[in-house]
């Protein structure tokens, strides 16, 4: 006795795709189906571009999108958007977070801060008018106060 695959009532595909599915089988042996490797290849796919790409990242953590897609882009024969490497790099495990807060103080700060205030307790008030104190001014070079993002694993 022969039984319709087809009309089984635990199968969860249609009609067509089962009935297609075993005509495969029946002619070939085999029912794997190489639709997957339809359409334009990625081309972010292959090993290398990725390898390149996690270096630009470890470089310098604070690298934005447009830099990476610039200095990837450098020497390439194809080109690749911003959006492109944002898929990639999230795709690698990376985001983007702020970065973390650091404490500012250590113990050896606190220690040597004592110490000097210790060597320093019996200045009078004239001596400390003859110190040019340097946190008076703030001063900034290199760096904006904008908002800043870092590149981070995920854990």
């Amino acid at each position: 006795m022969r039984d319709n695959v087809s009309t089984e009532p635990f199968l969860v595909h249609s009609v067509n795709t089962t009935s297609r599915v075993y005509r495969e089988y029946r002619v070939s042996g085999k029912t794997s189906n190489f639709r997957h490797r339809c359409g334009q290849k990625k081309d972010l796919e292959k090993t290398e571009p990725l390898i390149r790409q996690t270096r630009i990242l470890k470089r310098d953590r604070r690298t934005i999108l447009p830099q990476i897609a610039a200095d990837f882009n450098d020497g390439a024969s194809t080109s690749v958007s911003v959006r492109t490497v944002q898929r990639t790099v999230i795709n690698m495990g990376s985001q983007s977070r702020r970065p973390t807060r650091v404490p500012l103080l250590t113990a050896l700060h606190k220690a040597l801060l004592i110490s000097w205030a210790r060597q320093h307790y019996h200045c009078t008030v004239d001596d400390w008018k003859h110190v040019a104190w340097s946190d008076e001014s703030r001063f900034q070079l290199y760096r904006t106060d904008a908002r800043v993002r870092v590149w981070r694993q995920l854990h």
